[in-house]
């Protein structure tokens, strides 16, 4: 049994544009009455990604008990206790990351059943320390997070379009020529939060 549960976070991050993440996959192992814990945390980019990972690593632990994990990312956060009972596994890793205020990551903990029931203060404590030991393994860091578009236009407005984006310091990712310009744009949130409504004055300029 899954026991799968999701729900949507509104404080994504600590500000519009910037949130606090890890730099790289680690991981930790405790044991605690028998029971072996082996604690995961990745950085992932979005829901999909977490879900082939998670898909990945109950593959390569298919003869461990329980594959449980945690993840937030792209304002969701969701978590299974994979056969635990109800609340023992899944929140208390969601908690760690929270508590944290670490989002776009994925924490996997593996359990090999020792023999020995912990009960469900035991549960709770054990897949909470085993997340929290994989989290100190990991290096934290903090991204921008940014918004892309696409703006088109026609050549007449390249230099009204080309000053505010270097006003702005938005970055052009990509450029294709045709009957029109088309421009792939990428800036903070907040920075793209102003300047679209105001390249949309521009004459000619039609965003997507």
């Amino acid at each position: 049994m899954l026991n799968v549960q999701c729900s949507i976070f509104s404080n994504f991050a600590t500000d519009m544009d910037n949130y606090r993440t890890i730099a790289s996959p680690a991981q930790a192992k405790i044991v605690v009455k028998k029971s072996t814990f082996l604690g995961f945390i990745h950085p992932v980019s979005n829901e999909l990604e977490a879900q082939e990972l998670i898909r990945s690593y109950r593959k390569q632990y298919y003869d461990a008990r329980h594959v449980c994990y945690a993840y937030r990312t792209e304002n969701i956060e969701k978590f299974s206790d994979n056969g635990e009972p109800s609340g023992t596994a899944g929140r208390p890793m969601l908690s760690v990351l929270a508590n944290a205020d670490i989002n776009n990551a994925l924490m996997i903990v593996v359990r090999y059943f020792g023999g020995i029931l912990l009960g469900t203060p035991g549960l709770i404590a054990a897949y909470r320390e085993a997340s929290t030991s994989a989290l100190q393994a990991a290096t934290v860091v903090e991204r921008t997070r940014e918004q892309q578009a696409v703006i088109e236009f026609d050549y007449s407005a390249m230099n009204s379009v080309m000053k505010m984006l270097k006003e702005r310091s938005i970055r052009v990712v990509s450029q294709q020529t045709d009957m029109r310009c088309t421009l792939t744009i990428s800036a903070p949130v907040s920075v793209m939060e102003t300047a679209l409504p105001q390249l949309a004055k521009i004459t000619s300029v039609t965003l997507s």
